[in-house]
């Protein structure tokens, strides 16, 4: 076992989202739906930028099918376990970033069939689209959404089977898991859809269409504290605009150098 497998028989979420796929379907029922099942979790900027509709509705023109659906908020250490393999290059700027964008509200689980035989998570990437806008191609998930940069990126989907397994640990509780992974598998053996709206619903009811706001000529860089403070329609307007801004500004650095035990720290 080398690479990512070597890597996730290590990954408590990842172990943690095996046992209850294994528990649920047994071992050779949890490696098939694995690889028939692509994870998408439509994000709080979708939602407010008015754009999830359009998402789910393209996705499935795509053919796939949705299996099952759930509102999911992330709180700031599942942000971290989400993209813990990326983060460990973030800037201090891209954390408090995805921060304020988990703080706005939930985002919408799905998971979904590949009806056109393909392998589902490998299919999913491909139509999800690039993060950089200059390098998007036209149609895929992320330009139908707008997504403006490389923050608001209003989509994340798992990369592979093993990414599906991981995942499922991170976003859900292990109830909530049990619960998606035995709906989601009864519909993809017996070819039913599952029904988006009520869960769709859900998230616009504390997460309303808001628009994508432009950029406003000699606005103010937004305060951290501008991410937090406030409405929800004044706290996304200043995370457009810090997304817009931030990557462009000087980036906080880290500790030059780690004090050694035996000396005085610096912080003292």
């Amino acid at each position: 076992m080398t690479g990512k497998g070597e890597v996730f028989a290590r990954d408590l979420h990842a172990l943690e989202g095996w046992a209850a796929l294994a528990g649920e379907l047994g071992e050779e029922g949890a490696y098939a739906f694995a690889g028939r099942a692509a994870l998408m979790w439509l994000r709080p900027d979708a939602f407010a930028a008015g754009a999830a509709r359009r998402v789910l509705a393209v996705t499935g023109r795509a053919g796939f099918r949705p299996l099952a659906a759930l509102p999911i908020r992330l709180e700031r250490c599942a942000v971290r376990a989400l993209w813990a393999y990326m983060c460990r290059w973030a800037t201090v700027e891209r954390l408090l970033l995805l921060d304020a964008l988990a703080a706005l509200g939930p985002g919408l689980l799905v998971l979904w069939a590949d009806d056109t035989g393909g392998a589902a998570s490998s299919r999913m990437t491909a139509l999800r689209g690039r993060n950089d806008p200059s390098r998007r191609e036209k149609g895929t998930l992320r330009d139908v959404a707008g997504s403006p940069n490389r923050a608001l990126t209003m989509l994340h989907v798992a990369d592979d089977p093993a990414d599906v397994v991981r995942e499922l640990g991170v976003l859900c509780s292990w109830p909530e898991r049990a619960a998606l992974t035995a709906g989601a598998a009864a519909r993809l053996h017996d070819g039913r859809s599952a029904d988006l709206e009520d869960a769709a619903r859900a998230v616009e009811d504390v997460l309303p269409p808001l628009g994508l706001p432009g950029p406003e000529a000699g606005a103010e860089v937004p305060a951290v504290d501008d991410l937090y403070a406030g409405s929800v329609k004044k706290r996304w307007a200043a995370l457009v605009t810090a997304s817009q801004n931030w990557p462009l500004l000087t980036r906080t650095p880290g500790p030059a150098t780690w004090p050694d035990q035996e000396t005085r720290s610096p912080w003292q």
